[in-house]
């Protein structure tokens, strides 16, 4: 097993890893923005020294950081750059789409242990680990498994890991340099949805050095996505979007796994061998919506769901835009949701006055 290690972060892998500390560059940037220290970065590429300034500044903006001073050597001597064409890998609607759209030109796919797998649930990505080795048999590549503490050992980010999981991926990019020459990052939004997010296409190919380009897969929405995976049959019984499972292959209860399976059904593929049949109105409705999540949900009331799911997925988008608890259908929730909603409004009249005797008495 290969290993390069800095700052108490390590990744490792059985493939042939850098030999420079390139890679931890995104993680000591980032660190030193949210921390407001000098951004000690030794030797860096002329590449990706000629965009550290815009990445420092994206990230002072983002997270309200620190533009922070950058201290750092222009590298003269540059390894020759490896062969490949890599694709983080996940086994979800993106990573899954990305390799479907680029079949041809990828060599390499990276299945991360340690980022939305914790290190200690070795049960679970045994699971992810079997899925990707399947699928990467099945699109004749080669399957790279890398073990990280990046997430754990993460810097105190505001907005923390998701603002900070591209930076993540950028070093473990860099970390593989003598594998490949490019890596695709697939995209979570569409164009239309992008937003300050820790994978970004504004940001992640800034972090590209002349040996590896680093590039964010974009263009199309979830449900774009959806219908081409329902084109191939094979893909499709092979999604894995649920990181929360017990022990099954998608829980069938989660955010991502309900969202998922409302899209399929909009398309007429649900019920799916990979998903329990557990999509019902309630379910829908009591889901607990993020502003990311609320998103990609938006997507789905133009999808063409039945009358009775649609009014379900309003519901679930209604809770969170008026930041009331989701519904469950019992009375106890409905009173509780009512109370909320009189908290909130109360809070809303009472504002002004609050500001009103912060700034004027």
């Amino acid at each position: 097993m290969n290993r390069v290690s800095n700052q108490n972060v390590w990744i490792e892998s059985e493939a042939i890893m850098a030999n420079t500390t390139e890679w931890s560059i995104p993680l000591r940037l980032v660190r030193a923005v949210a921390d407001g220290t000098t951004a000690d970065l030794d030797r860096v590429s002329p590449l990706l020294a000629g965009n550290l300034e815009k990445i420092r500044d994206m990230y002072a903006e983002w997270i309200r950081g620190h533009k922070v001073p950058l201290n750092f050597e222009v590298s003269s001597n540059l390894p020759a750059a490896a062969d490949g064409v890599s694709l983080f890998f996940s086994g979800g609607v993106d990573s899954f789409y990305s390799l479907i759209k680029h079949r041809d030109e990828i060599d390499n796919l990276v299945l991360i242990h340690g980022f939305d797998v914790p290190l200690a649930d070795t049960k679970t990505f045994a699971l992810a680990k079997e899925q990707a080795r399947d699928v990467a048999q099945l699109f004749g590549k080669r399957l790279i498994v890398v073990r990280t503490n990046l997430h754990w050992e993460q810097p105190s980010v505001p907005g923390g890991w998701g603002m900070y999981f591209g930076a993540a991926l950028a070093s473990v990019a860099l970390s593989l340099a003598p594998i490949h020459r490019k890596i695709f990052v697939a995209s979570s939004y569409s164009y239309a949805h992008v937003h300050p997010w820790g994978s970004h296409p504004m940001l992640d190919p800034l972090w590209s050095t002349e040996n590896v380009r680093i590039v964010y897969d974009i263009g199309e929405t979830r449900m774009e996505k959806l219908r081409v995976l329902v084109q191939h049959p094979d893909a499709l019984s092979r999604l894995r979007v649920c990181w929360e499972n017990l022990g099954n292959y998608n829980c069938g209860l989660c955010e991502k796994c309900i969202r998922t399976m409302l899209g399929l059904r909009a398309l007429g593929a649900y019920p799916c061998v990979a998903f329990p049949d557990t999509l019902t109105l309630g379910i829908v409705r009591q889901q607990g919506l993020s502003h990311s999540a609320s998103l990609l949900w938006r997507e789905l009331l133009d999808a063409g769901l039945p009358p009775e799911l649609d009014a379900a997925v309003l519901s679930a988008i209604h809770s969170y835009d008026s930041g009331l608890p989701p519904r469950t259908g019992t009375c106890k929730r409905e009173v509780k949701r009512w109370l909320c909603a009189i908290r909130n409004s109360w809070n809303v009249l009472l504002s002004p006055i609050e500001h009103y005797r912060k700034n004027v008495i």
